[in-house]
């Protein structure tokens, strides 16, 4: 039965400002707060999902005096007189494009120009194009889940020593930490990662969009056994034949190979049918939907996920995540009384705001790894409970070290599994177990952790925790206070509960692909498979909230979370799905953008040198004709400028070609237009204003050598994120884990080693 969780006890106030601080607003409200709005937004789709659950007040200077928590925030421009607590309970939640302090502090942004700047826009489109803008605004709310997460935090310590504080975050710093691997390849190699195609970068193929007879499908076949029952199936096993290719690793490696064959294949095939077959086949595999397609899809019918009853005749989306006590629903919320905070010293909290709590963290691939990297940034002690296949295998192929860049110095090394980057970016912080809990001892040895824990959090299939005898109902009769955290990529109920869910087909299913691509061609992937990320921010949220109702509501004890993927990522385009019913099926603008005009993503001197330019209103137009020494068109107005788009763009082109990209984005930003150099990953490495604000840090690893990391992209003034240690090697704490927490002795220990029930090195 839900009740008013610890979030209907916390009046929060937005300055409205850019969608990151409406999205922070919303979750706020749609989990109980009352949110009172300032300023509210005059676009009617974007109204009509991020303000549904908030008060639009004018009369604001009682709510900014007696506000729990106070959000400001900035889209285009910086935050110029930053708000200042009112009170020392007070907590208050910045969001701008550079930060508050820093070389760029007075920059001018747009979701294109952040993407540009963070690295991002580097890896979408066609490696011969101009790189390509992804699904807009996705970048914003990002941003906005992030702050959220600050904000739970701040409440969390003030629930524990009565104290406010100030949370920022900027657009840059929340996309330099989300990248998945483009950082840390060049950190370990030196290899810089550029856009590759309609295809992503990860180690695999196929992984991107691929065209039917009748529609588009999304694929993300990264697994060999998955690439073998493929061929089989496709009737393309003769792959395997071609000169070069001595395995299945190797096939995969070769995207042209594959494709060659593959596409000519799939254009043959019905969708559905294709789509059915795979699934069964367990090979991942999702259509790429547009709005319409999403708002018939059956699967989220049966779920109840679309919600009606706000306003008659539209859709909006339903919970990014659902929580068995604690009620969601689109409806303004009134404050209950409030409970007193904690007395606890901040010293206490010397890890930041989740020291002293314990998690244990069964997740792997990205989203599962990335919320409990989180929560252990912020201070958590995080046990990852692992499985001795979770990393690499014994040995490593070396086309797979080459084609990933994932090791140091491209090598894989003696401990492949110690060494490899990409497990080494999401284990941070963490402590290491290598328990088989397909055995019963190892059962028995994971039941006394959970016990000794405050959340579990997994990212598994659905059916696997209950064919462990794991499920819900167990796991709380071991532990009544737990915080369960799953994530399974369709929900746990539905016609697709079942189906094999990766970010990237999870991103097409969405609309994520849909939204993206050039005017001329069909729908584009994304940089990054972002229902990863998304749905990893949106489950370290939750399980802070599930610790703060434990903590505040007596009438909760510990509880079980679903962070469905697909629900996630469809939240990030809310105001999309929103438009697409005032104004039909949304249309694919590449790099422009009605309201700005021009807009677009522009060749600089130099190989692949990029950049972005927003035109955001007169002024800025003015200043870029100054600049280009265009005074016959400095009157022109933004009507005149969209009709004439072809025509500008081609003189940008013009006056860019001749530029070094850097050179001219810091003196356009000088002048007040928004732009951003295209930035590769030694650039965003190298970057003055995430240097400024020390935003990478350097932690050795025996194993792997020295590297700089992303922080958490929150600074709290009183309680930051730390640092700590580089991620552990395989099974690191596992007498640590099983003596010191579960209580067994040296005796019991050793046997569980010998049986190999604990592990040190993956099997052979």
């Amino acid at each position: 039965m839900s009740v008013a969780g610890a979030l209907a006890e916390v009046k929060v106030t937005e300055l409205g400002g850019s969608l990151a601080g409406s999205y922070a607003a919303k979750l706020f409200a749609d989990y109980g707060s009352e949110v009172i709005l300032l300023d509210g937004n005059n676009q009617p789709a974007v109204a009509a999902f991020f303000d549904i659950s908030k008060h639009l007040e004018s009369d604001y200077k009682e709510h900014l005096a007696d506000a729990d928590i106070v959000i400001q925030s900035s889209s285009v421009d910086a935050i110029e007189v930053p708000f200042q607590p009112h009170h020392p309970g007070q907590i208050v939640l910045r969001i701008s494009p550079f930060g508050i302090e820093g070389p760029y502090r007075n920059w001018r942004s747009t979701d294109l120009v952040d993407a540009a700047v963070s690295g991002h826009l580097r890896l979408t489109g066609d490696p011969k194009r101009e790189p390509l803008n992804g699904v807009p605004d996705l970048v914003h709310l990002a941003s906005g889940i992030t702050g959220f997460i600050g904000a739970l935090s701040a409440l969390y310590v003030r629930s524990r020593t009565g104290h406010g504080q100030v949370v920022e975050t900027s657009h840059q710093e929340v996309l330099a930490a989300l990248h998945q691997f483009t950082l840390l390849r060049h950190t370990h190699n030196g290899s810089i990662l550029n856009r590759l195609g309609n295809r992503y970068a990860g180690p695999g193929t196929p992984i991107g969009a691929y065209e039917c007879s009748d529609g588009w499908i999304g694929l993300a076949v990264s697994q060999t056994d998955q690439m073998e029952r493929m061929l089989e199936v496709t009737g393309l096993a003769g792959l395997l034949d071609e000169s070069g290719i001595t395995s299945i690793v190797d096939l995969m490696s070769d995207q042209k190979l594959v494709d060659s064959a593959l596409r000519p294949y799939l254009l043959q095939q019905k969708r559905h049918e294709l789509i059915e077959l795979f699934q069964a086949l367990r090979i991942p595999v999702a259509p790429v939907s547009g709005m319409e397609d999403l708002l018939a899809d059956e699967h989220l019918a049966e779920r109840d996920f679309w919600q009606t009853k706000p306003r008659k005749g539209l859709s909006l989306p339903g919970a990014p995540f659902r929580m068995s006590k604690h009620q969601w629903e689109l409806a303004p919320k009134r404050v209950l009384s409030k409970s007193g905070d904690g007395c606890d010293p901040l010293e206490d909290l010397a890890h930041g705001p989740l020291t002293g709590i314990r998690v244990l963290d069964m997740t792997r691939v990205w989203a599962g790894p990335l919320a409990a990297r989180i929560l252990a940034d912020l201070g958590a002690e995080v046990l990852m409970a692992e499985v001795p296949w979770t990393r690499t295998p014994v040995n490593v192929p070396e086309s797979y070290v080459q084609n990933t860049h994932f090791f140091p110095d491209d090598e894989a090394g003696d401990e492949p599994w110690n060494r490899s980057g990409f497990h080494n970016k999401y284990a941070n912080n963490k402590l290491s177990a290598v328990i088989e809990i397909d055995k019963e001892k190892g059962r028995e040895l994971f039941t006394k952790l959970v016990a000794k824990s405050d959340v579990v959090i997994e990212n598994y299939a659905p059916r696997v925790m209950p064919a462990f005898g794991l499920d819900e109902n167990f796991l709380h009769s071991v532990n009544p206070d737990l915080v369960y955290v799953t994530m399974p990529g369709y929900g746990r109920d539905g016609p697709n509960r079942d189906w094999l869910a990766y970010g990237p087909t999870i991103a097409g299913h969405v609309g994520h692909t849909a939204l993206t691509g050039y005017f001329d061609e069909g729908p584009w992937k994304n940089g990054i498979a972002w229902p990863d990320p998304i749905a990893g921010m949106h489950a370290a949220a939750a399980a802070v909230i599930g610790l703060l109702d434990r903590k505040v509501q007596t009438e909760i004890q510990g509880q079980t979370i679903e962070v469905a993927q697909m629900e996630t990522a469809i939240n990030m385009i809310g105001h999309h799905l929103v438009a697409s019913q005032f104004f039909g099926e949304q249309k694919r603008w590449g790099n422009r953008r009605p309201g700005r005009a021009p807009q677009g993503v522009y060749k600089c001197s130099g190989d692949d040198r990029w950049i972005a330019i927003s035109v955001v209103d007169d002024f800025s137009w003015r200043a870029l004709c100054s600049y280009a020494s265009w005074h016959d068109l400095e009157d022109l107005d933004l009507d005149e400028r969209w009709d004439r788009h072809d025509e500008l763009d081609k003189k940008i082109s013009d006056l860019t070609s001749r530029h070094n990209d850097q050179e001219m984005m810091f003196k356009l930003q000088g002048l007040g237009v928004p732009a951003g150099a295209v930035n590769d990953a030694s650039n965003v490495m190298e970057d003055l204003n995430l240097d400024f604000n020390k935003f990478f840090s350097k932690l050795a690893h025996p194993q792997a050598g020295s590297h700089f990391w992303p922080r958490f992209a929150c600074r709290l003034s009183l309680t930051p994120a730390t640092m700590r240690s580089a991620a552990p090697s395989m099974g690191q704490h596992n007498h640590y884990a099983a003596c010191d927490l579960a209580g067994l002795s040296e005796t019991e220990y050793e046997e569980l080693v010998i049986q190999k029930i604990l592990r040190t090195k993956p099997p052979e």
